[in-house]
């Protein structure tokens, strides 16, 4: 079973929140990682730079975001805890929480409103921007895909410049 997406693993983190007691993250890792019944072996999983697991990153992700709708609250580095809207979300048992429902929140919406106005347009900015909000990978998968593309790019492009010169 692959680590699920950052989006996934929302709910199941808040629901380690449930206790309302201040918890820090290695804590809510080991409680969804049981939750979600993940195997030792996809949790050690590591991002490609190898200085932190695939599943601490997507979940540190998915408490961030909820941080910005104002669902848990930071108390001190790495430790946070529950708010009050994070327990009204919870005591309507929703089936999901993504950044759709996020969305919902305006503290989420004029955080997300703030890294898009800080973000320069690139080529294509409407069909690039369009397609962001349906990915449901973190930051730093994005950016280790796009440097991937790139590296394939100038590979290719390489190989067809040695090729045309024999």
């Amino acid at each position: 079973m692959p680590v699920p997406d950052f989006e996934s693993l929302m709910l199941p983190a808040l629901k380690a929140f449930a206790a309302g007691v201040e918890t820090p993250l290695p804590k809510v890792r080991e409680h969804v990682a049981t939750a979600e019944g993940l195997p030792a072996e996809d949790v050690r999983e590591t991002i490609p730079s190898g200085r932190q697991t695939k599943f601490a990153n997507r979940l540190n992700w998915a408490v961030i975001y909820m941080e910005r709708a104002g669902l848990v609250e930071r108390v001190r580095r790495g430790v946070y805890r529950l708010t009050e809207e994070g327990e009204r979300l919870l005591s309507r048992d929703p089936p999901r929480i993504d950044k759709n429902l996020l969305g919902g929140y305006p503290a989420y919406v004029e955080w997300w409103q703030r890294q898009q106005q800080r973000k320069a347009s690139p080529p294509g900015g409407d069909e690039m921007e369009n397609r962001r909000d349906d990915i449901s990978e973190t930051p730093e998968e994005i950016l280790y895909r796009a440097a991937g593309d790139l590296r394939a790019l100038l590979e290719d492009e390489l190989l067809e410049r040695v090729r045309s010169a024999e």
